[in-house]
């Protein structure tokens, strides 16, 4: 019995590492996305918004959760609620797509 808690709380705690991990990149993703102002409609306007969603990925990521706004540094945004979600969904399917994988 000790062996099953041991490596289901093993599985846990990867889940809930790599779920943080993916949580900050796509939530960045997702507003850089979302919040493209200059981007134009068409194929070129799909484009500028995958850019901009990159580049927001990797601010959100340095950031914690506060993308910046322009050069002049943070906004009053707050994204860190939407991380937690996100990270919070994230683990729990990576821990039931684990535990499935290892019931099998």
């Amino acid at each position: 019995m000790e062996k099953k808690t041991t490596t289901d709380r093993k599985i846990l705690y990867t889940s809930a590492i790599i779920g943080v991990l993916l949580s900050f990149p796509l939530t960045g993703f997702i507003y850089g996305f979302a919040t493209c102002k200059d981007c134009g409609e068409g194929i070129s306007g799909i484009f500028g918004r995958i850019f901009i969603g990159f580049v927001e990925a990797i601010l959100t990521t340095i950031t914690l959760g506060a993308p910046w706004d322009d050069e002049g540094g943070t906004t009053s945004t707050n994204l860190r609620f939407y991380v937690f979600l996100a990270a919070l969904i994230f683990t729990l399917m990576i821990f039931f797509i684990r535990k499935r994988n290892q019931n099998k």
